[in-house]
């Protein structure tokens, strides 16, 4: 009998992607939910604050049990909205791109697996009035949502170009949108994707 091999999988995309929706879907008993762990309605926090954040998320990935942990969001997201808020606003990325540096291997660590929920920005501004999201003047996420596609793709490649990456279409049905995720979830589980 083989032993369980432990997987790691960051899900990310831009806010109204679709995520949130996918994680509470998740039922699977041997399946760890990381989730962000701060308020939705966050004003101006430091920058220390993301990062103190994404160190915890995965301080509790690698000590759960679970055969897969599932993080919602993780430091590429981070250097993504710095990367735009560096270009729209003008405050410098660099101290976050210090931290991936000096932290990974320490208190960061790579993915087996990268999923992105795609969604263009058109429709991300739209799910977002539709459920009467506030949109902060430092929501990157909201403001500039293409910025945000183009900065993760970028930064992907730069980061984490021997990572595999998934991509599902967010712009579909919810329910079609949710078989998918299950679908490539258990793929992973059986080592049939790689």
């Amino acid at each position: 009998m083989t032993p369980e091999i432990s997987t790691t999988l960051f899900l990310e995309g831009a806010s109204c992607s679709g995520k949130t929706y996918l994680l509470k879907t998740v039922a699977d008993k041997d399946v760890a939910i990381i989730l962000k762990n701060w308020p939705a309605n966050l004003n101006n926090p430091p920058t220390e604050f993301f990062l103190e954040r994404d160190e915890d998320k995965l301080a509790r990935a690698k000590a759960a049990p679970e055969q897969i942990k599932l993080v919602d969001r993780a430091y590429l997201a981070t250097l993504t909205f710095y990367k735009v808020l560096e270009e729209q606003e003008g405050v410098s990325a660099e101290p976050v791109v210090k931290w991936y540096i000096n932290e990974l291997g320490q208190k960061l660590y790579k993915p087996d697996h990268y999923i992105f929920v795609d969604v263009p920005g058109d429709v991300t501004k739209q799910r977002a009035k539709d459920c009467g999201r506030t949109m902060h003047d430092n929501n990157m996420w909201l403001k500039f949502p293409e910025r945000i596609n183009f900065w993760y793709n970028q930064l992907l490649a730069i980061y984490e170009p021997a990572t595999s990456v998934y991509r599902i279409d967010g712009t579909q049905a919810p329910k079609v949108v949710e078989e998918q995720f299950k679908d490539l979830l258990s793929d992973l589980r059986k080592g049939l994707v790689k």
